[in-house]
């Protein structure tokens, strides 16, 4: 009997230690995955150039470990998280960087409006309205042409260029629309920060600032949107590709009936100023008892008065 009990507890002994041994080996060959804590950083969604206003498309979130996120980021969530739309970036930042707070200047800095403007670069305001104004539409950051129209009609005599409108300035930045020198966010509407702004800041060339002063007292100045999608989002690589101005347009370029008026115009005065001749009325001669008639060669004058008579050949 003992012989048995001792063979069944080998039986049960060796069923254990096969068990144990399938365990370790599981375990060994599927270790546990050890939790990482992370947190969403703002990043730079592309190449941005210095000295960039950045907006929503320049922005993103990245997922970084806690133990990696250095100090300064702005990580999402976070009460004391500055808003980075509309704040300049201080460098150059590759796409996928992690950006903190030393790598921008808020709007709300001191001194943000003259950080905006690149080296040898100045700030001019224009007076706009809603209409040259694009309805209040364009925000900082934006870029814009700016566009004078002109009357001409006491310069030339031609109505073909009674009118005339050019680009004076191509692709310059906007760095403030009146007072706001920001761009609204998401839950802002245009309406509310920029429809009833009277001014637009520019950042322009010191020769460009001459040339807006000068247009100002010319004409009307309207500004025109330009794309975001340029091939270079470095205004001054932009600026040297538009260095060509195209020539102005004029009244006599868009309207048919302003070319074909001076045709008609001139039509009507040469219709007008030359009058029907007054047929020759006949003149009665009298030398004592003897009396002729002659028929003056003179025709009657335009306001109706009779001719002179002619004096006859004897006399």
């Amino acid at each position: 009997m003992s012989n048995v009990i001792k063979f069944a507890v080998l039986i049960v002994g060796a069923v254990l230690i096969a068990l144990i041994v399938r365990v370790v080996l599981a375990s060994a060959s599927h270790p546990s995955k050890s939790v990482v804590n992370t947190q969403k950083v703002r990043v730079s969604a592309a190449d941005l150039p210095q000295g960039l206003l950045l907006r929503d498309e320049d922005l993103g979130w990245k997922a970084v470990p806690t133990a990696d996120v250095p100090s300064g980021a702005i990580v999402a969530g976070a009460s004391d998280a500055p808003e980075l739309k509309g704040a300049l970036l201080r460098h150059a930042a590759a796409s996928g960087t992690i950006l903190v707070a030393d790598d921008v200047i808020l709007p709300s800095a001191p001194g943000f409006l003259a950080a905006t403007l690149k080296p040898e670069m100045r700030a001019v305001s224009v007076a706009v309205d809603d209409v040259s104004g694009n309805a209040g539409l364009i925000q900082p950051g934006d870029y814009v042409d700016l566009l004078l129209t002109q009357q001409m009609d006491r310069r030339t005599d031609s109505p073909e260029l009674a009118v005339s409108s050019e680009t004076v300035v191509e692709h310059v930045r906007v760095l403030a629309v009146g007072s706001e020198i920001k761009r609204p966010k998401n839950g802002d509407t245009p309406d509310v920060l920029s429809n009833r702004a009277r001014t637009v800041t520019l950042e322009v060339t010191p020769r460009m600032g001459e040339v807006v002063s000068v247009a100002a007292r010319l004409g009307s100045l309207s500004l025109a949107l330009r794309s975001f999608a340029t091939a270079s989002r470095d205004p001054a690589t932009a600026a040297s590709a538009a260095a060509a101005q195209p020539a102005p347009v004029w009244a006599g370029d868009i309207s048919r009936a302003v070319r074909e008026l001076p045709r008609s115009r001139q039509a009507q005065v040469v219709a007008t100023a030359a009058p029907p001749l007054a047929m020759a009325r006949p003149v009665t001669i009298y030398r004592g008892s003897e009396k002729a008639e002659t028929s003056s060669g003179t025709a009657a004058s335009s306001d109706g008065t009779p001719p002179l008579p002619s004096i006859p050949a004897g006399r």
